[in-house]
């Protein structure tokens, strides 16, 4: 158990403090997913039960990206030699149902 801690705590630092943002895909479709539901029905998504179970699956879903996900558009698909020199961006749904805001 001590190892897969020191080796978790590894890959967060080496993907932290070596400069691999990106677009989280993972989080982002989440959000995209959540902000529908919501959309679909705000009392069972607005509710503190579901947020609570959302932002635990985000907060998971958003350090995979960071440690995997963001590593790797970061040194294989943006930065150079490897990838194009261009950065990855996250495409966002746009709602379809619910008010829309003023």
């Amino acid at each position: 158990m001590r190892k897969v801690a020191i080796v978790l705590v590894a890959a967060v630092s080496l993907s932290t403090f070596s400069g691999c943002g990106g677009p989280y895909h993972l989080r982002n479709s989440a959000n995209d997913w959540y902000n529908q539901k919501y959309g679909e029905s705000p009392w069972l998504f607005g509710n503190v039960v579901s947020n609570y179970i959302y932002l635990f699956v985000a907060g998971v879903l958003g350090l995979v990206d960071t440690v995997v996900v963001n590593t790797y558009y970061f040194w294989f698909e943006d930065a150079q030699p490897f990838g194009d020199g261009k950065g990855t961006v996250h495409e966002f749904k746009q709602a379809t149902s619910g008010k829309k805001m003023k």
